[in-house]
């Protein structure tokens, strides 16, 4: 219900905007057209509640299309009320200064009318532009975020790698987010890339599903996974919003029947590999209650106790769902670190994240003394828009540096 109270809103005041930068939307069949695809677009979100399938259910055949309709006007509302909505407050600045624009009409007297016809004109054209480029820019990021994924390879070079490690291959997927826009064939595929990359050890670094009722079927979609070190997991903050004791009782199950999946919950695992240890450490998100930002005594919490049994000559992984763990890893001797949570903020100009200010770690490598870390841009997404940052799986070859 939260979530059409957000879209009702969005969708108001965009409209707002727009009657203000179009005036013509007011009244006739502009009107009661925008009130038509206004009321389409919220229909695929509120399908499968009314049928009862759940806030990220499906219905068959119509669901996809409509949800998709749904996240483009929903996206192009967004946008309009927010560059709308500061362009706004220009031109009233420029009304009230009529004399600043130098093209005033003059009056019978002489003197300036308080009317300004480029003003006028150039907010007619804005007007009637805006729209146009929300709607043609929510259609090329949907596209984008629709594509799928692709396979990036990153080689980790990390100083003083036993031999026996030199090449070791390390697979991760992280913010997959089954649900509304994300099935587990996809999560298949996903899984697939990596058996084919060939990786020794796959890792899932949280935020693995939105809808439980695909549980089950995404529990068997990573059970794919056929590396020889099988598959490690860890929580994100989305499975403390969906749904916690299922999740983790699906993880339980798994690892009952022998299947290659393990979960971390503040502890670690050693992966014994050609002679030589590697012990992988997975961290718990950060979180209480609902809230998203990361809770440092949280962080030093699962640091004291996830790294209690690290011995000091062990080479570390870390695996953590929130990026800004990777001060507490490094401090405890990890090597490397991988994260997800961000999405990489899913646009990027010219390989800048847009909303690289709302995270210390947006996107990519960052590296500190003996640690690196990486923030994946995320496998999936739980809303299909993106703009320089595609979906990923990514790759890690660890490399012996002298």
């Amino acid at each position: 219900m939260s979530r059409l109270i957000f879209i009702f809103l969005i969708n108001l005041g965009a409209y707002f905007v727009l009657r203000r930068l179009w005036p013509e939307v007011r009244t006739g069949w502009r009107r009661w057209a925008l009130l038509a695809m206004a009321l389409l677009s919220g229909l695929g979100f509120v399908l499968p509640w009314l049928l009862g399938r759940g806030e990220h259910g499906d219905v068959a055949g119509m669901g996809v299309p409509l949800k998709l309709f749904g996240a483009w006007w929903f996206l192009s509302a967004f946008m309009l009320l927010l560059v709308g909505g500061l362009l706004i407050p220009l031109f009233r600045r420029r009304e009230r200064t009529p004399q600043a624009q130098g093209s005033l009409i003059p009056s019978e007297t002489g003197s300036p009318a308080a009317v300004d016809l480029r003003r006028r004109g150039l907010l007619t054209g804005v007007g009637r532009a805006l729209p146009l480029v929300a709607a043609g820019t929510s259609a090329g990021g949907l596209v984008a975020g629709s594509s799928g994924f692709e396979v990036r390879h990153i080689e980790v070079r990390l100083r003083g790698l036993p031999q026996a490690l030199d090449g070791f291959r390390i697979g991760q997927i992280t913010d997959v987010h089954v649900g509304t826009f994300i099935d587990t064939a996809y999560v298949r595929a996903a899984v697939a890339a990596m058996n084919e990359a060939r990786v020794d050890l796959q890792v899932m670094t949280g935020d693995l599903i939105d809808d439980l009722s695909q549980l089950d079927e995404t529990m068997a979609a990573l059970e794919t996974c056929r590396a020889s070190h099988g598959m490690l997991a860890i929580l994100g903050n989305h499975e403390h919003w969906r749904g916690l004791r299922p999740i983790r009782q699906s993880y339980e199950d798994s690892e009952r029947r022998g299947g290659p999946v393990r979960l971390l919950v503040d502890e670690s695992r050693v992966i014994e590999h050609a002679g030589q240890r590697l012990r992988v450490v997975g961290v718990d998100y950060p979180m209480s209650g609902r809230s998203m930002r990361a809770k440092t005594e949280r962080m030093e919490y699962s640091a004291r106790v996830a790294f209690k049994d690290v011995a000091p000559d062990e080479v570390v992984l870390c695996l953590s769902h929130h990026p800004d763990f990777f001060p507490f890893a490094l401090e405890r001797g990890a090597r490397l670190t991988l994260a997800g949570h961000t999405h990489g903020g899913q646009v990027a100009f010219f390989g800048m994240p847009l909303f690289r200010f709302a995270f210390d770690y947006m996107l990519g490598r960052y590296r500190k003394g003996n640690g690196q870390l990486y923030v994946s841009g995320g496998t999936g997404h739980w809303l299909p828009f993106r703009i320089g940052v595609p979906a990923e799986v990514s790759i890690f070859t660890l490399r012996a540096d002298a």
